[in-house]
């Protein structure tokens, strides 16, 4: 069965205002001139995250299809006593930017920087969440430098 671009922003719709009006998230739908594209769109101010771009009218479909069944998936688990995990991964935290508290019940963005030290390959810094009160470190990893030269200093140089 072909779908079309209506049905998509009909599901859409219906996702959005009801099995996912109550998370943290929504979903959406757009369509480009390489076909569509199917992004979480988070209600605070963290960035969408795309989940894809350029696909078929059918792949989208899938894509909305798949959040709605990860939602129900877990919603069920929730229900039946499976606890959501304590922490985000590594990788969570640094794709939502390391702006909020790593511990998934809280998520606050009232954080507290400490003090900064050398690492093996980079620097840590400590945290301390002003909302649950956990203490973590985060660790930023040195990748180069650039030189910045400033007109002044160019003009000198002559």
């Amino acid at each position: 069965m072909k779908v079309t671009e209506k049905q998509l922003k009909a599901r859409v719709t219906e996702l959005n205002l009801g099995v996912l009006k109550e998370t943290t998230f929504g979903i959406k739908v757009d369509r480009g001139g390489k076909g569509y594209s199917c992004s979480l769109v988070y209600r605070d101010q963290t960035p969408p995250e795309t989940l894809l771009e350029e696909g078929s009218a059918s792949e989208a479909s899938a894509c909305i299809e798949a959040v709605a069944a990860t939602h129900r998936i877990f919603r069920q688990s929730m229900m039946g006593g499976v606890e959501k995990p304590e922490f985000l991964t590594d990788e969570l935290f640094v794709k939502k930017g390391g702006e909020r508290c790593p511990r998934t019940r809280c998520g606050s963005r009232d954080i507290l920087a400490g003090w900064v030290e050398k690492g093996a390959d980079g620097l840590n810094q400590a945290f301390r969440c002003g909302k649950c009160g956990l203490d973590y470190v985060v660790r930023y990893k040195l990748e180069g430098y650039q030189v910045v030269l400033r007109e002044e200093a160019c003009s000198q140089q002559k």
